[in-house]
């Protein structure tokens, strides 16, 4: 079952969150203090202020204080704090306050500086402007009711796999570098393996914030999200299926939202009796099918050419569905009358007046589909917007999955 989850414009740096987060780690203006005195004199506290901070994998954050004729001063702390203070600096000129953070078990992910002259007693705070040498990406996709249990995320080389928090999916990286080019691609799996999203964007991770727009195709419908960005330093980009995009029963009202997957015209065993169709629910709606019947045309009222779905018939949104003839014990539903032709024909599948999917299979050369004795054909989901050709279509049997061509 694939579905395309495709990434429309580009984030912001520090991570990532999906459920698709970014985050960029970067914080507020640089200053100075005030002046005068030379060395000899205790100076007097000194709070540098860094800003709200997300740094992921957080491990560290040191502060350097150095000058010409004075002893060096290191402070080395496990909490990321807004503000730090540092007591005793010696008063004097040229007073360079060096600030590093860690993360990722050691690795230099921010560092800014400020220099500042240093008055005795003088409590000053100094405004510290970090520079983000890496940054992380943080995936959140929110899964809403669909079946995805399996992720994985590329990036260039690297791969993460998805873990399961609170009903979302969620890739965290390592550090990655900043101002570099990198390509993306997303794919989240079902339980059996099937891919039911894939997305693919070329990003580049950079320390300004930006918003982006994820869309999330299924087949012919699609889930536009929007992702906003974090006012808190870092750049956190969500996107959330909604509830309401998952689930809704209503009737078929579009092309396509149903479309035939798989046709069995020719059975080697008593003929008409084993033959079955098989559809495939293309939206993210529960769809009410008692209002439908598939038949040869529109119009006809001919029981031989027809038959009507029965009441309270429903399909789950991206799933397969079986109308089989009497002696077809597995299928949804068994139905009576229509017979399908073994060498051409027109097939339609009706919603009151609306017409939600067609097609007119044949032998002739001119678009031959894959029509044999014994065998059933099928129609691989990707091929969905090419499906009346008889080129898209293959022989083999694989009732309520995708197809398995022979």
């Amino acid at each position: 079952m694939l579905r395309h989850f495709c990434i429309l414009c580009v984030a912001a740096f520090t991570m990532w969150s999906a459920v698709v987060g970014l985050f960029v780690v970067a914080c507020s203006g640089s200053g100075s203090g005030s002046g005068g005195g030379d060395g000899g004199e205790s100076g007097g506290v000194v709070k540098l202020f860094l800003g709200k901070l997300n740094v992921p994998m957080f491990d560290s954050i040191s502060v350097d204080v150095s000058a010409t004729g004075m002893a060096s001063i290191h402070i080395s702390k496990k909490t990321l704090d807004e503000n730090i203070k540092v007591e005793s600096i010696p008063k004097g000129e040229n007073r360079k306050f060096e600030v590093k953070i860690y993360a990722d078990s050691g690795k230099l992910v921010q560092k800014g500086e400020a220099t500042v002259d240093i008055k005795p007693d003088e409590n000053i705070t100094i405004p510290i402007k970090l520079d983000a040498l890496f940054g992380f990406l943080r995936v959140e996709v929110s899964l809403g009711n669909t079946e995805v249990s399996i992720g994985k995320l590329f990036l260039d080389s690297l791969e993460y796999n998805m873990k399961m928090e609170n009903g979302k999916g969620v890739f965290n990286t390592g550090t990655l570098s900043v101002n570099k080019k990198m390509s993306l691609n997303i794919y989240l799996y079902n339980a059996k393996g099937d891919t039911l999203f894939t997305g693919e964007k070329e990003i580049t991770l950079s320390s300004i914030s930006q918003s982006e727009t994820i869309q999330l195709f299924s087949n012919r419908v699609s889930v536009t999200l929007e992702i906003t960005t974090s006012p808190e330093g870092s750049t956190q980009i969500r996107a959330i299926l909604p509830e309401s995009a998952f689930g809704e029963k209503r009737i078929p009202q579009e092309y396509g939202e149903l479309f035939f997957t798989e046709i069995y015209v020719d059975p080697k065993t008593s003929g008409d009796n084993y033959e079955y169709l098989e559809i495939y629910n293309a939206t993210t709606d529960i769809l009410d099918l008692s209002n439908c019947r598939i038949a040869r045309n529109r119009s006809t009222t001919a029981n031989s050419y027809r038959f009507n779905m029965p009441e309270n018939l429903t399909i789950p949104p991206m799933e397969f569905l079986i109308f089989g003839r009497d002696s077809v014990a597995d299928a949804d539903f068994n139905y009576k009358g229509l017979t399908l032709a073994n060498s051409e024909q027109s097939l339609g599948i009706f919603c009151g007046n609306s017409v939600i999917d067609s097609i007119y299979y044949t032998t002739s050369a001119e678009n031959k589909f894959p029509i044999t004795r014994g065998k059933a054909m099928q129609l691989p989901l990707e091929n969905y917007e090419t499906r009346a050709l008889g080129s898209s279509w293959c022989k083999g049997f694989s009732p309520r999955e995708d197809a398995i061509c022979q």
